[in-house]
């Protein structure tokens, strides 16, 4: 099955227990509330939350980027040490933002040539729809492979 919006998973094993893992995480997540702060966040590689077998988080960044995935993560002990499932993935706001301007390119596309055969008009939207959505993607694939670079940094 074919998916609209980009999804990246992946199991990592790492060769500690939960523990030293939350270490990690206390070290290097910054925890966000509901109430932001902006306050002291040196040393932080990420914004997130977590608990006792799944975290929530995402880059921390100096300038704004839309397509930076949330990386969501559920973890498990087991004899060889603990086993990490991730899920990267786009922020549900950029979902949304990415949705209208396909649809409304779409709209657009089969206004002019549904209702005026204006067939370079419906071929330029169409054209329109298509590159924001590969550009979206390739932008996504590339957010993603920084956040997992940071994440390895993080892990190991």
């Amino acid at each position: 099955m074919i998916k609209f919006f980009p999804v990246r998973q992946e199991t990592i094993l790492l060769a500690i227990n939960q523990k030293q893992l939350i270490e990690m995480f206390e070290r290097h997540i910054k925890p966000v509330k509901k109430n932001f702060d902006k306050g002291d966040s040196k040393g932080y590689l990420f914004n997130g939350v977590w608990n006792d077998n799944e975290f929530s988080i995402s880059l921390k960044l100096k300038i704004a980027n839309n397509f930076i995935p949330i990386i969501h993560g559920k973890y498990m002990d087991s004899e060889e040490g603990i086993f990490i499932q991730l899920t990267y993935e786009l922020f549900p706001a950029t979902k949304k933002l990415l949705m209208f301007w396909t649809v409304l390119t779409l709209l657009i596309t089969s206004f002019f040539i549904v209702l005026y055969q204006a067939w370079m008009y419906g071929a330029i939207s169409l054209g329109f729809c298509l590159v924001n959505y590969i550009l979206s993607i390739e932008n996504f694939k590339t957010q993603t492979r920084k956040s997992k670079r940071m994440l390895e940094k993080m892990l190991y």
